[in-house]
């Protein structure tokens, strides 16, 4: 199993990290790194998203959430194959907001992904300081 995580501790309250991280309609809006979404971030649903680095396909991803808490975005290919789980999670720390976000790979062929997976860590650390900055802004406004 192969992963990759990056965090942050954001100046805004967690339920605001939260909104965020789980509004469909604006993660099109800011530096998300997603470019288009179809569905509803919430427990149990199923999501379509498109991103800068996906290479024009369009990911299907089951959700699940402990809202406020925890949400994770799962694919999977047939046979246990290949399975990516990105997981998101709040914690409080000294006042602020501790957001991780990490992307685990796991599965045969995760091993054959190799070189051909875009830099998924510097994605991550860039949707990190995205989310970061989204929240901190909205805080600062509220």
């Amino acid at each position: 199993m192969e992963y990759i995580a990056s965090e942050a501790l954001i100046n805004a309250r967690a339920s605001t990290v939260w909104e965020v991280i789980t509004d469909a309609g604006n993660l099109t809006v800011w530096e998300s790194g997603i470019t288009a979404i179809d569905g509803e971030l919430r427990n149990g649903g199923t999501i379509r998203i498109k991103t800068a680095d996906a290479g024009g396909r369009t990911l299907r991803l089951r959700v699940q959430q402990m809202p406020g808490e925890v949400m994770t975005w799962t694919s999977r290919l047939p046979l246990g194959l290949l399975k990516r789980t990105r997981t998101f999670t709040l914690s409080l720390q000294a006042g602020l907001t501790h957001l991780t976000v990490k992307e685990e790979v796991s599965g045969p062929l995760a091993a054959f992904l190799g070189n051909t997976r875009p830099d998924t860590s510097q994605h991550l650390n860039e949707y990190v300081h995205a989310v970061t900055n989204r929240a901190e802004l909205l805080d600062r406004a509220s």
